[in-house]
């Protein structure tokens, strides 16, 4: 098992009361809501590794210190979960102004935990299992660790199918071009190219288009167009689901 996997597994036990609280977490709330927005700020200043390590030992488990070393993707993860700590109420204070933009601004909640959840590949293989197995447990456990938000399943799931109803038009034809090119190449059997454009090569995505019958008589179907429309507006992790099974609704419940 990976860092990333050790940490799930002891946390859902847990937050289910299956494990008692090691050295470090203090759970008192009992309500569901309540209770994981205080796991997820104790577990954000107590870090993954202890967390992971306080847990072993109350089993008397010996995990190979190689799990705490290695590279498993777990730095992504572990700011993430700093950045979801629900903080202590204080007196607020003026905020300081800054130039900078915020790159979630206008952004829709579904987008913004599509967001937080690309950052680790153990993530976004966590989220298909969940969605394959609807498990709507644990997928309220991974926004509100994501992003602090108590996020619908079902409303995720109808809005991810229906992504493009929510786009300009020009974002409307893109995304039912390349959902057709994407559909022909996985009939065909041709995963590596498959990959390739889901992961944004400018290279194979030049290649492709100009043998794709769907992009060749398409003078707007440059790059960058594949990636405002496209890339950007997360159809690839919608492709991927797709792929590994998870269904989406035709109509909102």
């Amino acid at each position: 098992m990976t860092l990333f996997e050790y940490y799930l597994q002891y946390m859902t036990e847990l937050y289910e009361g299956r494990r008692s609280a090691p050295e470090g977490i203090t759970l008192t709330a009992i309500d569901e809501q309540e209770r994981m927005a205080q796991l997820s700020s104790q577990l954000s200043e107590m870090g993954v590794a202890a967390f992971v390590r306080a847990c072993a030992e109350q089993d008397g488990t010996k995990l190979p210190e190689e799990l705490f070393t290695g590279d498993d993707g777990m730095g992504d993860f572990a700011s993430m979960l700093k950045n979801a700590q629900n903080a202590p109420q204080e007196t607020p204070q003026p905020e300081e102004k800054s130039d900078e933009p915020d790159p979630d601004a206008g952004k829709h909640a579904f987008e913004v935990f599509l967001d937080c959840v690309a950052m680790d590949d153990g993530l976004v293989q966590y989220l298909v299992e969940v969605l394959k197995s609807k498990d709507w447990k644990e997928f309220f456990k991974l926004s509100q660790i994501t992003t602090k938000l108590d996020l619908d399943p079902r409303e995720f799931l109808y809005w991810l199918g229906h992504r493009e109803d929510f786009g300009t038009d020009e974002e409307k034809a893109c995304a039912v071009i390349m959902d057709g090119c994407m559909e022909r190449l996985l009939r065909e059997e041709r995963l590596d190219v498959l990959a390739a454009l889901l992961s944004g090569d400018k290279a194979t995505f030049e290649t492709f288009r100009c043998e794709a019958p769907e992009l060749k008589q398409l003078p707007e179907a440059t790059f960058a167009w594949y990636c405002r429309n496209y890339l950007d507006r997360d159809y690839p992790i919608r492709v991927l689901l797709k792929v590994n099974g998870v269904e989406f609704p035709a109509e909102k419940e």
